[in-house]
C-alpha cells in the first residue's frame, strides 16, 4: 500500500475495512462517498478524486473494478468510483499520483432585484439572459413550475439508476417530458434556479430568459465536479455561453483552493464558462480556530461535543487541522475526564494512523507528510464517543485538541470542525475568519456573501413577520473569508436574506414562509449566489466569450462597501455589494 497516495481519510477507511470488514465503513459513510456499505450484493466501493501522471492512461484501471468518469484521454483531475479491494493496487499503479476521496457537501425577489438595480440595468441594456445556460449543481428542480416553462433543456439526475452521461456512467439524463421523473423533494435547487432565472409578474429572477441546465446531484463533491463539466459540455455542443450556480460546501479542505474540486472548477471555467459559489452560512457559528504554536511548547483547543445517547446511532467528530510545511507538531487528544492519548507525531511512512481508546470514547488522530497539492502539513482528528449510560450522568467537560512544536518557523495552525452539528470550538482559541472552505475558495470561481435587503414580509395568509437580521448590513450568518493562504475571498456580496423565488410542489414549505402558492422565502449565501449567476448571465448575453477574470473584475468595480470606497476588501462583505447600475 502506497498510504502516501492516499489522502488521510481514505487511509483510515481502508484500514479499517481491512481489518473489520463492511461494518467498520458504516461510520464512514457519514462524511466520505461510500457506496454499498449496507448489506447488499455488491462489494463495498468509494466514490474518489484521480490524480494521475501528465499524459498517463487510466483505461486500464477497468481490470481492478474501477469505473473511471469522463472521457477516455481527458487530462487534469478525474473522478472514479473504486471498489474498496482495489484501492491497495490502485495506490501501486504509477499512473496515479494521488486519490482523494469525494466528501459530501452541504446545501448552505421583489425588494431585492430592486436593491441592486436589476431592473433598471435590465431595461437600459435590453437584456434577459437570451441564448445563455445557467447551469444549477443542487437538489434538482421542480420541472412544471410554471417560471421554468419551456426553458428546462436537459436534467441529469445523478440519484437516479441509470447508464449516466459522458461524464459520469451513473444517474439518468432526461429530457422532454421525461424530465418529470426528476423530483426536487428539498427544493433548494429549484428556489436557487428560481433566484437566477424565473420568469414571474411579481417574483421573476435576474435572467428570466435564459436557459437552464440542471444536475440533480447526490452531494458528493466528485460528483458535483462531473456535474460542472456535463454542463459546459451540454453548453458547448448548443454552442451558448454558460454559468453555473454551486451553491454548498464543505469544511473537510485546506481553505487555499487547492483541494480537488476547486481544481476541477479552476481548469473548467474558461471564455464564456464562469462559476459561482456560496461563501457559506457559517458566520455565527465556532467553527474554526487557530493557536499559535512555539518549540517545546504546547497549546490547547478546546471542542465541545455533542453527547451521544445510549440508543444513538454512531457518529464521529472530525477536526481538520494544517500548519505550514516549515513546521512539525505533534498531537494528542484530551477526554473530559483528564485522559489523555499520547503525543502523535508524523507518520510519513505506512498508515498514517493510530487509535486510541479513552474512557468516553474512541480516539484516531492522523498525521501524514506534507500534503501533495499544497506542501503543508494536514492532520485529522476523528472522535467517535462512547453511548451514555443511562443509569449515569454523562461526564461533564468538553474534549481538547493539544499541539505541541517540535520545530517551529512560523506556527500558526488552524483546526476546522467539519460538522458543526456533531462539535464546535469553544473558549480563547476561536477565530472569526477563514470559514470559506471548497467549493467557494477556488482561485476561477465567484464567490458570494449574503447582503441583507429585506427583515419584515406578510406570508400568502396575511401574517406579518420579522426576521433577526440587520437591515442593509451584510448577513450576520454569511461566512468570513479570506482563505488560510490571505487570499481574498469573498469576492462580493449579494441580497441572499428572505429572498422570495420559487417553490418545489414535492418539497415541504414552512406557512410562515409561503408569500403565494408558487413561491417561498428563503435565506443564506445560497440565494446571494444565483443572483450574480443572472447578473453573470446578462453580461455574457452581451459578451458570450466574457472571460471569468474579467467578469470578476467588473463585478468588483460595481461592488461597495457602505461608508468605504470603491476597491476596499473586507473578510465580511468581500469588495461590497454588487449594483447593476455601472455594469
Amino acid at each position: 500500500m502506497r498510504y502516501e497516495k492516499l489522502s488521510p481519510t481514505l487511509a483510515v477507511a481502508v484500514d479499517d475495512y481491512a481489518r473489520a470488514g463492511v461494518r467498520a465503513l458504516a461510520v464512514h459513510s457519514q462524511n466520505l462517498g461510500m457506496v454499498s456499505v449496507d448489506d447488499t450484493p455488491k462489494p463495498p466501493r468509494v466514490v474518489v478524486f484521480l490524480h494521475p501522471k501528465a499524459g498517463a492512461d487510466l483505461d486500464h484501471l477497468s481490470d481492478l473494478g474501477i469505473e473511471v468518469n469522463g472521457a477516455a484521454g481527458s487530462d487534469g483531475v478525474r473522478t472514479a468510483i473504486v471498489p474498496m479491494d482495489s484501492i491497495d493496487q490502485l495506490s501501486e499503479d504509477g499512473a496515479v499520483s494521488r486519490i482523494v476521496p469525494a466528501q459530501r457537501l452541504r446545501l448552505l425577489m421583489d425588494v431585492a432585484r430592486a436593491a441592486i438595480k436589476v431592473p433598471a440595468f435590465r431595461k437600459t441594456a435590453k437584456l434577459s439572459g437570451k441564448g445563455v445556460i445557467v447551469g444549477v449543481v443542487d437538489t434538482g428542480i421542480e420541472v412544471g413550475h410554471p417560471d421554468f416553462a419551456g426553458r428546462i433543456l436537459q436534467v441529469w439526475d445523478q440519484t437516479l439508476n441509470g447508464t449516466g452521461v459522458v461524464e459520469g456512467a451513473y444517474g439518468v439524463e432526461l429530457s422532454g417530458a421525461a424530465m418529470v421523473q426528476s423530483r426536487d423533494t428539498v427544493g433548494h435547487g429549484t428556489h436557487v434556479a428560481g433566484i437566477a432565472a424565473g420568469a414571474d409578474p411579481t417574483y421573476t429572477g435576474v435572467a428570466p430568459e435564459a436557459d437552464l441546465v440542471i444536475v440533480k446531484s447526490d452531494l458528493m463533491d466528485a460528483h458535483i465536479a462531473d456535474g460542472i463539466r456535463y454542463i459546459f459540455r451540454v453548453a458547448e455542443e448548443r454552442n451558448m455561453p454558460a454559468v453555473v450556480n454551486l451553491s454548498l460546501g464543505g469544511h473537510a479542505d485546506g481553505h487555499d483552493g487547492s483541494d480537488s474540486l476547486s481544481a476541477v472548477i479552476d481548469e473548467a471555467v474558461g471564455p464564456g464558462r464562469i462559476v459561482c459559489c456560496a461563501a457559506g452560512n457559517e458566520g455565527n457559528l465556532n467553527i474554526h480556530a487557530q493557536v499559535l504554536v512555539q518549540k517545546g511548547r504546547t497549546r490547547t483547543i478546546a471542542c465541545a461535543m455533542a453527547r451521544r445517547g445510549p440508543n444513538d446511532p454512531a457518529f464521529v467528530a472530525a477536526y481538520n487541522g494544517w500548519y505550514s510545511r516549515a513546521d512539525r507538531l505533534e498531537v494528542s487528544v484530551v477526554s473530559p475526564s483528564e485522559v489523555a492519548t499520547p503525543f502523535q507525531s508524523i507518520l510519513a511512512t505506512g498508515s498514517p494512523s493510530k487509535d486510541y481508546q479513552l474512557p468516553e470514547g474512541a480516539v484516531r488522530i492522523i498525521t501524514p507528510g506534507p500534503d501533495p497539492a499544497n506542501g503543508d502539513h494536514n492532520f485529522v482528528v476523528m472522535i467517535e464517543p462512547a453511548p451514555t449510560s443511562p443509569t449515569a450522568p454523562a461526564p461533564g467537560g468538553q474534549w481538547r485538541l493539544r499541539l505541541k512544536g517540535t520545530k517551529v518557523s512560523k506556527g500558526t495552525v488552524d483546526v476546522w470542525t467539519i460538522d458543526e452539528r456533531v462539535s464546535l470550538f469553544s473558549g480563547r482559541t476561536v477565530v472569526d475568519n477563514m470559514k470559506i472552505g471548497s467549493p467557494g475558495a477556488a482561485s476561477g470561481a465567484i464567490t458570494l456573501a449574503s447582503y441583507t435587503t429585506k427583515v419584515e414580509w406578510e406570508n400568502m395568509f396575511g401574517d406579518p413577520f420579522t426576521a433577526g437580521l440587520e437591515l442593509d448590513d451584510v448577513s450576520d450568518f454569511s461566512s468570513e473569508g479570506p482563505r488560510r493562504d490571505g487570499a481574498e475571498k469573498p469576492d462580493l456580496a449579494a441580497p441572499g436574506a428572505m429572498i422570495a423565488a420559487a417553490l418545489s410542489v414535492h418539497s415541504g414549505a414552512q406557512p410562515n414562509f409561503l408569500v403565494d402558492s408558487l413561491h417561498t422565502l428563503k435565506s443564506g449565501t445560497s440565494m446571494a449566489t444565483p443572483f450574480v449567476v443572472g447578473l453573470v448571465a446578462l453580461l455574457l448575453q452581451r459578451q458570450p466569450d466574457l472571460k471569468p477574470a474579467a467578469a470578476k473584475t467588473l463585478l468588483r468595480k460595481n461592488s461597495l462597501i457602505p461608508g468605504q470606497k470603491t476597491g476596499v476588501f473586507d473578510p465580511k462583505w468581500g469588495y461590497g455589494v454588487i449594483s447593476a447600475k455601472g455594469l
